[in-house]
């Protein structure tokens, strides 16, 4: 009898314990209102791009990310980083491309994917999960430092699978 019960507690335990680790992710990268519009959040660009992990319209291009540019051309060009970070009032932002040269776009949780986790057991979250470090182990990532003028005094390029890089490396 007490098999049985640890059988079935086991069932809601596992999903529950996932679903809190989704959700102490998405509270550490911060909220984003378009999870809850409507209307971006149901668009066919969104839904591809969540989907395929793809900005298309987005390309990479190293002639512009190099040093000397200015942070709007460069946010004109390749729109919002992939990340941001300001240390001693220093800003770096981080572009990450596709190896098709598109703009990666990290997937957002929604409570389908929640879902899905839970009623699979943890399998599809399993699987969500190891897609997204597939693909980020495919990025060519480019960490761009801005100087007081607002341009880059210098940039990091990190290639896919390589410890080396063109411009420079950072772990």
């Amino acid at each position: 009898m007490q098999s049985q019960f640890f059988n079935v507690t086991s069932l809601f335990v596992l999903p529950l314990i996932l679903s809190g680790c989704l959700l102490s992710q998405m509270q550490s990268q911060g909220l984003d209102s378009s999870r809850f519009d409507p209307a971006q959040r149901l668009s066919p660009t969104n839904f591809e791009q969540n989907a395929t992990m793809k900005d298309t319209s987005v390309r990479e291009d190293p002639t512009l990310l190099r040093v000397g540019v200015s942070r709007p051309q460069i946010a004109a060009t390749f729109g919002a980083p992939n990340d941001t970070s300001t240390q001693d009032g220093v800003i770096q932002d981080v572009y990450e491309f596709n190896p098709d040269g598109s703009k990666f776009v990290k997937p957002k949780v929604y409570a389908r994917n929640i879902a899905a986790g839970v009623f699979t057991g943890g399998i599809a979250t399993v699987v969500h999960q190891g897609r997204i470090h597939y693909t980020e182990e495919q990025l060519t990532v480019y960490r761009l430092t801005y100087g007081p003028d607002g341009t880059v005094q210098s940039v990091q390029k990190r290639l896919p699978h390589s410890a080396d890089a063109s411009v420079g490396a950072y772990p």
